[in-house]
């Protein structure tokens, strides 16, 4: 069975023993949802069945069966079931809470398109494909209403066409998995290890098909791009107009994309350009970083042989940011992002030649002694951040 997609809602200490008699509370429930997670991050996946079957049954006594919280846990069951190797079980119950939710809930929302999709993988499992592909069409169906052309479209479709293939079905196989590697490409891009190993599933569906042609030439594809992602080449997202800061939340992982990406190359490096206007465009309208750019810094902007160095602060600000979950660095990130900026710095100083301030950085780095100096700057900057922000 190939990647397993599962979409649901979700003190390490010994499993406690519940007595039927306790009085339910949503509280109790709520504990017994985080001990699951932890109990399932280390695989204690009896006790975590334990756990959850308990956290069921009082969200049934609180709510009522017809209830979403009380659905969506009884889903997770089914996560649960396969994860011990119990796959039919993880099926029948998978299934029975789909159902449910459709006629209790909706059947019309992407937590019923999920359920059954869960339901498919789960049944594929144990090659009950008719039964898989039923439901994987279903799925799709709902999903597709949404509108949505994204990352859990394509696995959807992944999941369809190879219950399709399963179910003896080679051609409706590979007009699913197409359709699903042309959202992988938007959405990770031909060189990501997703559309990649796609292309491998492809290419048996072809050969199931009797075109040694076209599984020739997907093969061909894939070892192609594999070889090219060895070498260092990354799909970048394009660079979009953020209107909002909402919109602009959304592509947080595409603008981190370009972050890494241009942190991590020479300026020669052929899609820069790119990583420098997604990044520029992100973080005007981004609401999740705000980054102070104090009087020594802002030299950088005086000239255009430096002007990628103020890129580079302002990527590596945002990175620590996004990484660390704050909106403005404080001084020891504002450390980690200046350090980051001289790494950026030292191999691409022959390109642009030397920038004064970034040179002085390096000097007292190896004396030992940028730190001392980065704390001065740091309270000055923050110094005239407040002066600023008092004028205004």
């Amino acid at each position: 069975m190939k990647k397993i997609f599962v979409y649901l809602l979700l003190c390490f200490t010994p499993l406690p023993l519940w007595s039927q008699d306790i009085s339910a509370t949503q509280e109790e429930a709520d504990k017994l949802d985080s001990l699951v997670l932890k109990l399932m991050k280390f695989q204690r996946y009896d006790d975590a069945l334990t756990a959850k079957q308990r956290e069921v049954d009082i969200l049934k006594q609180l709510r009522g069966e017809k209830d979403s919280l009380y659905l969506c846990n009884k889903a997770f069951l089914g996560k649960i079931y396969y994860r011990l190797g119990k796959a039919e079980e993880a099926a029948k119950i998978t299934t029975e809470a789909a159902e449910e939710y459709g006629e209790y809930v909706s059947n019309k929302d992407e937590y019923y398109a999920f359920f059954l999709d869960n339901a498919s993988i789960y049944w594929a499992s144990i090659s009950v494909f008719s039964k898989a592909k039923e439901l994987s069409r279903r799925s799709l169906t709902v999903y597709e209403q949404l509108g949505r052309q994204d990352f859990d479209l394509a696995n959807i479709l992944i999941h369809m066409a190879e219950n399709c293939d399963g179910n003896g079905q080679p051609q409706e196989a590979i007009k699913y998995d197409l359709l699903a590697l042309n959202l992988l490409k938007k959405t990770s891009g031909e060189h990501s290890d997703n559309y990649i190993e796609e292309l491998g599933y492809l290419q048996r569906y072809y050969e199931h098909a009797g075109d040694t042609n076209n599984a020739k030439k997907t093969k061909e594809h894939a070892e192609r791009l594999a070889e090219e992602k060895d070498q260092g080449y990354v799909d970048l997202p394009e660079p979009i107009q953020f209107k909002t800061a909402e919109i602009c939340r959304e592509h947080n992982d595409d603008a981190m994309t370009c972050i890494v990406y241009y942190l991590t190359h020479k300026l020669s490096a052929p899609n820069m350009n790119q990583a420098v206007q997604y990044v520029i465009n992100w973080s005007v309208a981004s609401e999740d970083v705000n980054i102070v750019i104090g009087e020594k810094l802002s030299k950088l902007a005086l000239s255009k042989e430096s002007m990628p160095y103020m890129t580079a602060f302002i990527a590596a600000s945002s990175y620590f940011c996004l990484t660390e979950h704050v909106k403005q660095l404080d001084e020891p990130l504002f450390v980690k992002a200046i350090t980051a900026l001289l790494q950026f710095y030292e191999p691409n100083r022959k390109l642009t030649g030397k920038v004064e301030v970034l040179e002085d950085y390096l000097k007292l780095q190896e004396k030992g002694k940028l730190e001392k100096q980065l704390h001065k700057d740091f309270l000055a900057d923050q110094k005239l951040q407040q002066d600023k922000d008092q004028n205004q």
